[in-house]
């Protein structure tokens, strides 16, 4: 409740409550897409490290940014941009907020945890794409395309469209990794099977005892 004087008058004001109860808030929704914004920038950016002709070069970022992961669904997480370290996102963001595209490496990233997102430019998709995981060489590496058999020295650059923890290690993606912080789900899910199975196994140990006991008792009354 709040109280003012107007024209000497005391108005008494209800306020509504802050906070809802938990039965009401809303079921949660996937990601919504963000309004397309046409990139008429026409700013990226450039290598810092120039690669010889014949070497394998990594994608080009368009930006790298610090961000909190809002929301995710199967595809894509939204970040609240919190600082620009290169590059530019601006064609991409609306309201300090960006969309990044990961396919299913989405589901090793956190909500409400900070990463360090550097991300390029889908062209088909015409949005930005991070990835998870340190791309793994092709077969054969630089053998196939002959390159350690030139006189071509070809600089080791780590791939900069890639999503790292905000101290710069990599983001946990093993296998297990989604089963995290589940482990009395899954033991539950062990367990129930394992009782249930238990418990026929009693009911029919103790039919057979029903069974035999029956049988002795029809014989003694013969």
């Amino acid at each position: 409740m709040a109280t003012g004087v107007v024209g000497g008058m005391v108005v008494v004001l209800g306020l509504a409550p802050l906070s809802a109860a938990a039965g009401d808030l809303p079921d949660p929704v996937p990601v919504p897409a963000l309004p397309s914004i046409d990139a008429t920038t026409g700013a990226a950016s450039e290598r810092l490290i120039p690669v010889p002709a014949g070497c394998a070069a990594p994608s080009v970022e368009q930006a790298v940014f610090v961000g909190t992961l809002v929301v995710r669904d199967a595809t894509t997480a939204r970040f609240t941009v919190d600082r620009v370290r290169s590059g530019t996102i601006d064609g991409f963001s609306l309201g300090g907020r960006i969309d990044v595209y990961y396919g299913d490496e989405v589901r090793f990233l956190v909500e409400g945890a900070q990463y360090i997102v550097g991300a390029g430019v889908d062209v088909d998709r015409r949005a930005l794409v991070s990835t998870v995981r340190e791309p793994a060489p092709i077969f054969g590496g630089n053998e196939v395309a002959g390159v350690n058999s030139s006189e071509v020295a070809c600089p080791s650059i780590d791939d900069p469209v890639r999503t790292l923890n905000i101290d710069g290690s990599d983001v946990e993606s093993g296998v297990l990794t989604p089963l995290s912080g589940k482990g009395s789900m899954l033991l539950r899910a062990v367990l129930q099977p394992l009782g249930a199975a238990l418990l026929v196994l009693l009911g029919l140990v103790a039919m057979k005892h029903l069974v035999f006991a029956l049988g002795r008792t029809l014989r003694d009354l013969r």
